[in-house]
């Protein structure tokens, strides 16, 4: 097993960093292989929309014509057996900038040819498995922003072929840890035991 927690956060809060750290100081302490990817390391930029990538036929993403670093970004997604997703929320109305402009790459996940009206997963086998976790700072407005952020992170993990065991919305605590530690171990226990 290899699990990857990819950091698609946009701001930096000492909060998600307790988060992702309890996470890999568990799975360390299970002996389990974990690697955190942080988007923000990466340089990738606005899908064009060119679908060169979705022309090609196969089980696996196609690599982009754009040089910057998300075929790297690919090939550490494709080694990860099983996923936590982490994504903030820190505006009701707008979307994570930093998550939306990598998820429109991975259309590279998708095969769509000029002929077909609407893309077709290339994994249409979820065979890895995820857990996602979304901090939110955004005040409740019908839960709006936190059903619009599942959805997203929902999308994003059935594209990487990654069926979502779990789902958790964390909002900003006087003591986060404290106060998450035992749904933080459940959801990471139950990635660890559905997972390869």
């Amino acid at each position: 097993m290899f699990i990857k927690i990819i950091d698609c956060t946009e701001k930096s809060d000492k909060n998600i960093e307790d988060i992702i750290n309890f996470l890999i100081n568990y799975f360390d302490s299970l002996n389990i292989k974990n690697e955190r990817i942080k988007f923000k390391e990466f340089k990738i930029v606005k899908c064009t929309q060119c679908r060169c990538c979705t022309l090609i036929k196969s089980d696996s993403p196609t690599k982009c014509v754009i040089k910057d670093d998300m075929n790297d970004l690919l090939d550490k997604i494709e080694e990860g057996t099983a996923f936590v997703i982490i994504a903030d929320r820190n505006d009701l109305f707008n979307r994570n900038k930093l998550f939306e402009k990598v998820e429109s790459r991975l259309i590279a996940y998708h095969y769509w040819p000029y002929s077909q009206a609407h893309s077709t997963p290339r994994k249409t086998v979820l065979d890895k498995t995820s857990i996602l976790i979304n901090y939110n700072t955004t005040k409740y407005f019908m839960n709006h922003s936190f059903y619009m952020a599942r959805m997203y992170m929902e999308e994003a993990s059935i594209s990487i072929g990654a069926k979502v065991l779990d789902w958790q919305a964390i909002i900003p605590t006087n003591d986060l840890i404290k106060d998450y530690a035992k749904r933080l171990k459940e959801m990471a226990d139950k990635l660890v035991n559905n997972s390869k």
